[in-house]
This record gives structure tokens, sequence and C-alpha cells, in this order.
């Protein structure tokens, strides 16, 4: 009986520490200072066994940062990384930290290597889950370009019975001698159309529209041409505006 009164009364306090820090943390990236942010394993020694709730409130707090899109635009996510390390590591479980390692470290810090350590950790501890070796090959491919590393993690992926089928095919054309910009193409349009983080399918829709427009503007034989046109389409591009603004780009 006195452990859980002991217990109710830290659990109340660390709620009321994670309200007093996140309010405090949103005014001090709105004044551009220099942040403090804690080791997991500083935490830990102070958590009493609730790890997981102070990873949901650093959670909260990195979700508010990044948020604000004036202020990530100056920094460049710098934080990214030290917010990410820290919640993974109170709470590996958290699958969803896993996608922004790839698109603030990996692709925001241009850490690929440091995005691909904090993945693995995600992977140990969630090895029931094909999600974290599909974000492991993304992370791989397209921010430290290696296609071969990213393949054998789209390949671990596709042995799970719940992984979607075009895993191993995009594992395939990810070995295959084709051009580089068709491998991209494919596994952006994976992005697209399989995530629902409305962030990551908006990164994914603006490379796809780039990515489509560079091959329109290549003068491709007429069939490449009307493929590119209708993939915009799909993605609710006003393909004469398009056209006429990439005209006027010359």
């Amino acid at each position: 009986m006195k452990f859980l009164v002991i217990a109710s009364i830290v659990l109340i306090a660390i709620v009321q520490i994670c309200r007093h820090n996140v309010e405090q943390f949103k005014a001090t990236f709105s004044q551009d200072k220099v942040v403090f942010i804690p080791s997991p394993h500083g935490i830990k020694l102070i958590s009493l066994g609730f790890d997981q709730l102070l990873a949901d409130c650093y959670w909260l707090l990195f979700v508010s940062y990044v948020g604000d899109t004036p202020a990530r635009e100056n920094d460049k996510f710098a934080y990214a990384d030290e917010y990410l390390d820290l919640i993974t590591g109170l709470d590996p479980y958290l699958v969803k930290a896993y996608w922004f390692a790839a698109f603030t470290v990996g692709y925001e810090q241009r850490r690929p290597n440091k995005a691909a350590e904090l993945i693995e950790r995600g992977i140990r501890a969630n090895q029931d889950n094909w999600y974290l070796p599909f974000i492991a090959g993304i992370n791989q491919y397209l921010y430290a370009g290696n296609e071969v590393t990213a393949a054998k993690y789209y390949r671990q992926a596709a042995k799970y019975p719940e992984a979607p089928k075009w895993l191993s095919r995009q594992a395939s054309i990810l070995e295959s001698k084709i051009p580089s910009k068709v491998k991209e193409i494919n596994v952006w349009s994976n992005i697209y159309y399989s995530e629902t983080e409305p962030r990551v399918r908006e990164m994914a829709k603006q490379k796809l529209i780039g990515l489509w427009g560079q091959i329109i503007a290549s003068h491709p034989p007429r069939n490449i041409s009307n493929k590119a046109i209708a993939a915009l389409k799909d993605l609710g591009v006003d393909i004469d505006f398009y056209i006429n603004h990439m005209r006027k780009q010359k």
C-alpha cells in the first residue's frame, strides 16, 4: 500500500514535470535558444519505472518541435536526433518514432548512419514487425545511397506474413540494373500509397511530382510521357498548368 502511494505521488509529479517541460521547451524553441535534451540513461535514473510515460511526454514535445515549420527551416531539425535517441531509449516499442528517424535525421540532418543506428534499435525491440526493416531500407536507399543494403532490408521485411506483397518486388527492382530514376520513383510511390502519416505522404508526393516532371522534361518516348502524365494526374496535378509552368521555366 505504501509503495502504491509513493508511486502515485511520483506519477503525479512526473505528469506535472512533463507539462512544465512542454511549455518551457516550446518557449525556448520559439526564442531560438540552445536546448538541453537529457540522455535516456539520465532520465531512467529518476523515472522509477515510468519510462514509457516519460517517452510519451517527450514524444508530444518532439511532435510540437517538428510541427513548427518556420523554426525547423531555420535550424534544419538540429535536435531531432537527440529527441529520438531519448524517446526510443525510454520506449523502443514506439514504432512511429523510427519513421521520423529516417525523415528528420536521415534526410533533414543528412545523417543516414545516425538514423540507421536509431532504426536498428527499433528492429531489435520489435522483431515481429515488418515495418522497421522497411523503414531501414528506405533510409539506406534514399539517404545513404546504398541500394544493396536497402534491398537486403526490403527482403527481410518481405519475410513477414503481414508484409505487403510489393516489398519483395521492390527489392528485386533495387537489385536490378534499371535506371536509378525508375528505382527512386518506385520507392517514393510505395511510400506515398502505403503511408498514412500526412507529413510523410506530402513529402513523397512532392518528390514524385518532381521526378515525373523531370521525365517529361527529358522528352521521352510517347508511352513513357503518357505514363508520367497519368501519374501526375493521380497525384492531383493540373497537367496543363504544370506543363505551361515548366515551359516558362526554360
